[in-house]
């Protein structure tokens, strides 16, 4: 939920529930991907609000303790903690009563913990306390979802994500930092969010949707920086392709990427909102895997241009795709190349022809 300040509960807006659904859309697929190798899991919500909206809409901590518990994977599950943190006294108040409400007899492997507190400060001590004792963070996805930009500074989100299969989905507000560019009182708190002053670069552009792909573009940038190579923006629209924030998501593991696509995927349109992949800083574009002979030439130029006249290791072609085109990694893009030459030979094959197993390597014709 975004921190809002104008009243303890207030209405929720059709992109709000899109992007609960898209939260718990991973949620079923995070759980089992990291429960079953884990020996304790954690879903943190770093704005938690109420947990409740005023027509009686559940908030992200109720859905994602609700997801949860409805997973079939759950029992496989040694523990799953779930840390919510709210600033405001009341909402954190009131999500204690709905959490103690909605799931009175939580089992055994589930942990609630709702901390009424400043999310910098809040986290912060949980992370002193953690290296003090020299250990490491249990993975973690962290969902940031902040009324705002002055409340997530860079430096805690490097801190979240230097720990192994912790991962980030964020709601950034580009507009916002927009808006007060030419603000000299709120240059520390953009410094913060950024973790660098290169932001102020933005001043001197003067198209001003140039200027926000810009500020954009700086985030996921200082994300791949600190070692993080799958981080994609989505642009939560409205159906007339106004951008209204990014949904940013970021992790180490390609299976996270893919998993987050199919999320966006099933959740692309409610009627009023969609989400568009932002190939590069200069357009837009949503992968309707409907439209196969579409999305599959796209999808196959791509991946040509980046490796023609080249031997690439399947997992390199898989990452690539993932992290830096809007698609996902479907094999059947690789048939298409090699049956109108793009591909030209696959070594390490086991199987029939047209097939990929996961250690080959694919030689590419060269462009002409």
């Amino acid at each position: 939920m975004g921190q809002k300040k104008l009243s303890t509960i207030w209405p929720i807006e059709n992109h709000t529930l899109a992007k609960h659904e898209i939260l718990k859309e991973y949620l079923n697929a995070w759980f089992p991907i990291l429960g079953r190798t884990s020996d304790r899991i954690i879903f943190l919500d770093g704005f938690a609000g109420p947990g409740i909206y005023k027509e009686g809409e559940k908030g992200s901590p109720i859905i994602a303790i609700q997801t949860a518990l409805e997973h079939q994977a759950l029992k496989y599950i040694a523990e799953i903690r779930f840390a919510f943190i709210e600033s405001d006294s009341k909402r954190s108040k009131i999500l204690k009563e709905m959490i103690d409400q909605e799931f009175p007899n939580l089992p055994s492997n589930v942990h609630v913990q709702v901390i009424s507190g400043d999310f910098v400060e809040s986290l912060t001590e949980t992370l002193d306390e953690i290296e003090e004792d020299g250990k490491n963070l249990a993975p973690t996805l962290a969902f940031l979802d902040p009324f705002g930009y002055s409340e997530i500074p860079f430096e805690l989100i490097t801190r979240i994500l230097h720990y192994p299969r912790c991962e980030l989905f964020l709601t950034f507000m580009s507009g916002f930092v927009n808006r007060f560019l030419h603000d000299v009182e709120k240059e520390n708190a953009v410094d913060g969010l950024y973790g660098t002053t290169k932001w102020r670069d933005a001043r001197d552009i003067d198209d001003t949707d140039k200027r926000l792909d810009f500020l954009l573009e700086l985030y996921v940038n200082q994300l791949n920086s600190i070692g993080i190579r799958f981080v994609r923006p989505f642009a939560m629209m409205t159906s007339g392709r106004r951008t209204i924030y990014d949904l940013i998501f970021a992790t180490k593991n390609w299976k996270g990427m893919d998993s987050m696509k199919k999320a966006m995927l099933k959740v692309v349109s409610n009627g009023t909102y969609t989400f568009s992949d932002k190939t590069d800083t200069h357009q837009t574009y949503f992968v309707d895997y409907s439209e196969d002979s579409h999305w599959i030439n796209d999808a196959s130029n791509s991946i040509f241009k980046q490796f023609n006249g080249k031997e690439i290791p399947l997992n390199e072609i898989r990452d690539f795709v993932l992290a830096d085109t809007p698609f996902r990694f479907l094999k059947k893009v690789l048939v298409d190349m090699e049956k109108n030459g793009k591909i030209i030979d696959v070594s390490g094959r086991t199987r029939n022809a047209l097939t990929y197993s996961d250690n080959c390597t694919v030689k590419f014709s060269k462009n002409t």
